[in-house]
């Protein structure tokens, strides 16, 4: 709690006080300092709810070339700039009086700096010591030395040995046994080393090298027609784990058995009970549903909330967090698009306008009573469909219809303007559409990707809720579905989206489908695509059972 009110800007009186630590990449900066940095990442966040001195822990990988870097994530402006704003205020403060008739410069200067901080009774976040620790090894050797060296002494590695280790590792490195003569090569070169003078263990170590830069290694060569058994556990690693195959699908693999469907099943089972799956989770989403553009297009500084509350951080969190609980819970598909509950931090509950949430946690939290539900209401669905600055009905009709029912309009015609915004704000972009569709041409396609951007016209560029524009215009976020079905505001519109089960079944199965394998869908995926999309229809199937079904699906187990 502090007595400055709005002179310390958007800090929310009252809220626990968040250390954030993140890594940060300074290279390409012009200048040393916070904020100065070319690229950042949050690692971890703490509040703070003692006022004696705290020791935090966090263990985790930093880039090289990145630093640690500790942040009061939801604090005050920077001390430069929050002496300038107490003492344009002194006349209000008696304590810092003093201080605003000093020079600013010379040795009065330091004095009226330090003088107007040390009087400052604000929020402070003291650091008082920082230890660095590394690198952080769980157990030795490490599984990567065992890997690669076992039970090996320098004195043990004559040809053979070294022969067989290569041999070994090339299996791992490759996700299959070697070809014949694959590694002659390779074993070549690293004899003609140990004959030229070659210590054992360097010729060993580079014989490793050389097998890391290898096609082997480095492509992913499943071959053409129906995979065999390697290819096909590492199909089904990189779909669900996004790394290689682990021993037990390799031995699968090797024992012939993978391709049988009681098998394959079974595995799918146990890879998405292994925390690995997230990955899964996460990187589907990010290419679904481009949640990278979040970063990549971050909204303009006056949305002070996404950058002070990491909201870009919680947005995404919100959304793998949900496809998580469905996904492990075996729910419906449709689940992601009705759910009346979310998971949240009071951060993001706050940007949605539900005050009271305590701790910086994410919890599930009901949505009832809200504007919100499933992903046409999640602030990274929202953000990643506009551009940090505005919103357009027509990028973000485009991002839903291509996201949830499988459309995607075509280029418009070279000699068709594009949709300049009113700066003016005299007009709304609405208005300007109905001209626009006047055009036969342009009515075509407007007619399917307007109505689906005008229902989410309540929400701004970061997704918070909004009656009017910024010139105060109000919003309209009616319209008519080419069906000639109507909707008067998000909530009626979501219930028109789910009332398209199989449209939205069809398109998720699609996505994901080119997630797995590694390239779009296309006409000879049909009837896999139909099939898959009709067995999903009965409601006892939910979104475990579309993995599985992609899983054992023609298409992903061949070429």
């Amino acid at each position: 709690i502090h007595p400055y009110g709005k002179i310390l800007g958007d800090f929310r009186n009252g809220d626990p006080l968040v250390m954030e630590f993140a890594s940060v990449d300074r290279r390409g900066s012009s200048a040393v300092g916070i904020g100065n940095v070319t690229k950042s990442v949050s690692l971890s966040s703490f509040e703070l709810t003692e006022s004696e001195p705290q020791w935090f822990e966090w263990t985790g990988y930093l880039e090289k070339g990145y630093e640690p870097e500790v942040r009061f994530r939801n604090g005050t402006a920077a001390a430069k700039r929050l002496v300038r704003l107490l003492l344009n205020k002194a006349d209000q403060f008696p304590e810092f009086q003093p201080f605003a008739q000093m020079k600013s410069s010379g040795e009065k200067g330091y004095e009226r700096w330090h003088g107007t901080l040390k009087a400052y009774q604000g929020p402070v976040l003291r650091v008082w010591e920082i230890q660095v620790d590394g690198p952080h090894i769980e157990e030795w050797p490490p599984v990567g030395h065992d890997t690669l060296y076992g039970n090996l002494s320098p004195e043990s590695l004559s040809w053979e040995v070294i022969e067989d280790r290569l041999v070994r590792f090339a299996k791992l490195a490759f996700r299959r046994p070697p070809l014949e003569g694959e590694l002659r090569p390779i074993l070549d070169m690293v004899q003609g080393k140990l004959q030229e003078g070659l210590a054992p263990l360097n010729a060993l170590q580079l014989g490793f090298q050389t097998i890391l830069s290898a096609p082997g290694f480095l492509y992913l060569n499943e071959g053409e027609g129906e995979l065999d058994e390697y290819a096909l556990a590492s199909r089904l690693s990189y779909f669900l784990w996004s790394s290689m195959p682990d021993n037990e699908l390799l031995e699968s693999a090797e024992q012939g058995s993978l391709k049988d469907p009681a098998v394959l099943t079974k595995q799918v089972e146990r890879m998405l009970a292994d925390p690995r799956s997230k990955r899964f989770s996460n990187n589907f989403l990010r290419l679904w549903l481009e949640l990278d553009n979040i970063g990549k297009m971050p909204p303009s500084k006056e949305f002070v909330s996404f950058y002070r509350d990491n909201l870009e951080f919680a947005m995404r969190k919100e959304t793998e967090l949900l496809f998580e609980h469905v996904l492990q819970k075996n729910l419906s598909p449709i689940e992601l698009l009705n759910a009346d509950y979310s998971f949240i931090n009071r951060e993001l509950a706050a940007h949605y306008g539900m005050p009271g949430l305590q701790g910086n946690e994410f919890r599930k939290v009901s949505l009832s009573g809200t504007e919100r539900g499933g992903l046409l209401g999640h602030g990274s669905f929202l953000t990643a469909s506009a551009n940090g600055v505005d919103t357009s009905p027509v990028i973000r009709g485009i991002y839903v219809m291509n996201k949830l029912l499988d459309y995607t309009p075509p280029p418009p015609p070279d000699d068709v303007p594009e949709i300049e915004p009113d700066v003016t704000g005299a007009t709304t972009l609405r208005e300007k559409l109905v001209r626009h569709r006047a055009d036969a041409t342009c009515a075509q396609c407007h007619n399917k990707i307007d109505p689906a951007g005008f229902a989410l016209e309540n929400y701004d560029p970061i997704g918070a809720w909004r009656l009017s524009y910024d010139r105060k215009l109000k919003v309209d976020s009616s319209g008519r579905l080419p069906n000639g079905k109507t909707f008067s505001n998000p909530s009626e519109f979501r219930d028109l989206v789910i009332e398209q089960k199989e449209t939205f079944l069809r398109c998720l199965t699609k996505k994901m489908l080119t997630y797995a394998i590694g390239r779009p869908t296309n006409s000879g995926d049909r009837l896999v695509v139909d099939g898959i999309v009709d067995e999903m229809q009965e409601s006892s199937n939910g979104l475990r059972d579309l993995v599985k079904k992609i899983v054992l699906s023609e298409t992903f187990r061949g070429n």
